[in-house]
């Protein structure tokens, strides 16, 4: 990455439709958990003599890019609405775990762009298919991919835009550990190249966008057609280890395209069309993006472990369209950079449907997108993610990148590689776990979110993250139930830094937030901060700026619907309800808490209003009559 951007980030920080704007689906019930959120924040807000019209952003701070989502100009007019976009969110991508196109249909109506999408096998084809045949219109479909392709024309960029798009755009994506150890007059060079980098993309806007998003249905019916065959003849297929068959015709028609056995096969190299009935399999993948081309990988059981043997390999859609679906077992992905779930200039999706699985990858991984989308679904089991930087959830400029993990007790954690130097010594950044980045002042971020629904989860981190954001971009971390664990270190769990959104919401389960401060509801430099957990005797630890905290004409929103919760800070004057006067205007910083017997180390009390040493921060912790057990979260 990005000396450039960490010097940047350093300094400053030391001092659906078309979505052009966000309408959440319905009213809210009267007995509702957002009903109660909604009494409640107004009634905080008429004691602070403020109103829900005082949390908008002026759209005329910085000049608007070419690459600014409409979400997120949507939302920085309405932060407050970040709750009903995450509960909207949450309900799409649940319906879509079952049916894919109903998730890419509703990231194309938030990126503007285009969704192509075939129509399923009708019954009548179905019953003619044979084997061979479903094999071929399989390859038919991912070279059909391609021809729909109009994400990234290489036709109206130069020689010098094309190189510096396939050669040098990852350099802003990519960390050398070894940095810390340079001087600061080879710092200081890097981060002038990556500049002039950004500066060379700025420039090239109208001919880069977010690309047509290809609709899956009529490959999975095809998948499945061809599974039943598999089914239906298993004792005739070999058993054999590595009996792995690459027609001739595919070669033919310029496809690499393998089908496996149901021994223990071994794919290497680089392919277009990967399909393995069963069987414990090894992939040791590569990609060469010079030559950009569809791919599919279906596996449909076994305990296989992926390796990336080059960057851009494993369900990265690199100037293209790539999936990998593995039906059932016990996996592990061996990512690297550029991988598991990555849209690169174009769309990656890894869907694990089955199975306990590890995934493990270092930069720009694991549900991240720039320039396209970048998706990684897991139906099923306990899992484990782990990344270094920018990933689990990571939306970079024009870019949308998610997890959506159903069930399981799963572990995400961003691992410390990559040092923060320019302001510790001892952390590292992490930019991950449903975080929105852009490049200050030059590109506008994108949307990066998880959505895990079940399960008592760990996340992980260090320096940004856990539904955060930084520059016009949006980052959204959504826990529906579980005893889930939050630890990070700074800027973290709900926090929107410099002209961004970012929100931490939990619906369930008794919950333990720390950090150390910028988070827990924290808005820095005309940014929102949310972080709303609905239910659940949950502990909350910080030290300062956090437990809504607006500073620098920021808004830091922190609400605590029901239970009984435990609160800690080490600082009184800017946790908690705090909302610091800046420039033109102020800052805004409200506390809520309603129900339960609450234990306050801090500014607050139970069943009392209170105001800290500043001009427009307060909390409110409330008992109310309106919940009953009967309600729905």
């Amino acid at each position: 990455m990005a000396t450039w951007f960490r010097i940047v980030i350093g300094l400053c920080l030391l001092g659906a439709p078309a979505w052009g704007q966000y309408h959440p689906s319905g009213p809210a019930t009267a007995v509702d958990r957002d009903s109660l959120l909604t009494a409640g924040m107004d009634e905080l807000l008429s004691y602070l003599l403020l109103t829900r019209d005082d949390f908008v952003f002026r759209d005329d701070f910085t000049d608007k890019d070419a690459f600014r989502l409409p979400i997120v100009d949507s939302l920085m007019r309405h932060p407050l609405l970040m709750n009903d976009f995450a509960g909207e969110c949450a309900q799409r991508f649940e319906t879509g775990m079952n049916d894919p196109d109903v998730i890419l249909g509703f990231v194309a109506g938030l990126a503007k762009t285009e969704m192509h999408s075939e129509k399923p096998i009708a019954e009548k084809k179905r019953r003619g298919y044979s084997a061979d045949t479903v094999i071929k219109d399989l390859a038919a479909e991912v070279q059909n991919w391609g021809r729909v392709w109009n994400a990234f024309a290489g036709k109206k960029l130069s020689e010098a835009e094309n190189a510096l798009i396939k050669d040098h755009y990852q350099d802003l994506l990519l960390e050398d550990p070894a940095d810390k150890d340079k001087t600061a007059e080879e710092q200081d060079s890097i981060s002038r190249v990556e500049e002039r980098y950004a500066v060379d993309v700025a420039a090239m806007a109208g001919k880069l966008r977010f690309p047509t998003i290809v609709g899956l249905k009529k490959t999975l019916d095809l998948l499945e057609v061809y599974k039943s065959f598999v089914l239906a003849s298993q004792d005739s297929l070999p058993t054999d280890d590595s009996v792995v068959v690459e027609p001739a015709w595919a070669r033919a028609q310029g496809q690499r395209l393998a089908i496996g056995s149901f021994g223990n096969d071994v794919y290497r190299g680089d392919y277009d069309v990967i399909i393995d009935p069963g069987g414990d399999d090894s992939y040791f993948l590569t990609y060469d993006p010079s030559r950009p081309h569809a791919v599919l990988i279906a596996d449909f059981s076994g305990n296989d472990t992926y390796t990336a043997e080059s960057a851009f390999a494993l369900a990265c859609g690199a100037f293209a369209y790539s999936v990998l679906i593995d039906y059932e077992g016990d996996d592990v992905y061996r990512g690297g950079s550029f991988s598991l779930g990555v849209g690169y200039f174009g769309v990656g999706i890894l869907w694990d449907k089955k199975g306990n699985d590890a995934y493990f990858g270092d930069t720009f991984t694991q549900g991240a997108g720039t320039f396209g989308l970048g998706l990684l679904i897991d139906s099923e089991g306990s899992d484990t993610y782990t990344g270094n930087l920018f990933c689990q959830g990571f939306g970079f400029v024009d870019g949308v990148g998610g997890i959506i993990d159903h069930a399981g007790y799963d572990a995400y954690i961003v691992q410390p590689k990559y040092g923060d130097y320019i302001r510790y010594n001892d952390h590292h950044i992490s930019l991950s776990q449903g975080f929105g980045y852009g490049v200050r002042p030059f590109l506008s971020g994108g949307f990066g979110f998880i959505a895990d629904y079940a399960g008592n989860d760990t996340y992980l981190s260090d320096i940004f993250g856990q539904g955060a954001s930084y520059w016009w971009s949006l980052g959204v971390l959504y826990d529906r139930s579980g005893n889930d664990q939050y630890l990070s270190h700074q800027y973290a769990q709900g926090n929107g830094t410099h002209m961004s959104l970012g929100i931490l919401r939990d619906d369930g389960g008794n919950d333990v937030y720390r950090s150390y401060g910028v988070s827990q509801g924290c808005g820095h430099d005309y940014s929102c901060g949310w972080l709303l957990d609905r239910d659940g005797d949950d502990t909350y630890i910080s030290y300062d700026l956090s437990q809504g905290a607006g500073q620098a004409n920021g808004f830091g929103v922190f609400t605590d619907v029901t239970g009984n919760d435990r609160y800690y800070v080490m600082l009184k004057t800017n946790t908690q309800g705090y909302g610091n006067p800046r420039r033109d205007y102020g800052s805004i910083g409200i506390f809520l808490d309603f129900d339960g017997d609450d234990r306050y180390d801090g500014n607050g009390a139970n069943n009392r209003f209170w105001t800290t040493n500043s001009k427009w921060g307060g909390g409110l912790d409330k008992q109310s009559p309106v919940l009953d057990t009967a309600e729905t979260k």
